[in-house]
């Protein structure tokens, strides 16, 4: 339908946003990476879309890449995986990650995306393995080897604020606010609630 909306972004939903175009309000369903990119950046945001026209639904889904959108799609060609899915496999796993684990065979990364089992974990694997740009692992590798202790303190405390209820991405937008280096997991939390009970 369309290829992209290039516009202002009006509301962030945490799982979705508004962007403005000509007085028309787009609500467009992202990944927490995405709405990460376009708060960034100043001035109008271009958003590239998929419009997925179902029976069941109707809806727009919006990347800050073509990488990105072009692994979503991807993504629902495999047997089992739907849209809202593919959507929560990008928001929980980085591109880059996500890449290294189809190439790498490690569906246990894979799991950690919600509503993702051992089953589907190896049907991406299986169907993805030979389809993705393996160049794009190099991006941001998911090989523990290279994880740097402060990213995996802010792993942690990602994951122990999201079970206290709040969404990943106001987790992600506040840790951006402060320097996390040397910080263990505990001070990182204690210092991401200060800024969210602002």
């Amino acid at each position: 339908m369309f290829a992209y909306i290039k516009g202002s972004l009006e509301y962030n939903g945490g799982d979705h946003i508004i962007v403005e175009n000509n007085e028309i309000g787009y609500k467009v369903f992202t990944t927490s990476f995405s709405i990460g990119e376009f708060l960034k950046r100043e001035g109008n945001i271009c958003v590239y879309t998929k419009v997925v026209n179902r029976d069941d639904e109707m809806n727009i889904y919006g990347f800050s890449s073509n990488e990105e959108m072009d692994m979503f799609n991807k993504l629902v060609s495999v047997s089992g995986v739907g849209s809202k899915m593919a959507l929560g496999i990008l928001s929980s796993i980085s591109l880059g990650q996500l890449v290294g684990a189809i190439v790498a065979n490690d569906t246990k990364e894979l799991t950690k995306a919600q509503g993702v089992g051992k089953k589907t974990a190896q049907r991406i694997v299986l169907e993805l393995k030979d389809k993705v740009d393996k160049n794009l692992a190099l991006i941001q590798p998911s090989f523990h080897d290279f994880i740097t202790p402060s990213e995996n303190h802010v792993d942690e405390a990602t994951q122990a604020l999201m079970s206290l209820g709040y969404k990943k991405s106001e987790v992600e937008n506040a840790i951006g606010k402060i320097k996390v280096d040397n910080l263990r997991v505990e001070d990182i939390i204690k210092e991401v609630l200060k800024i969210l009970s602002l």
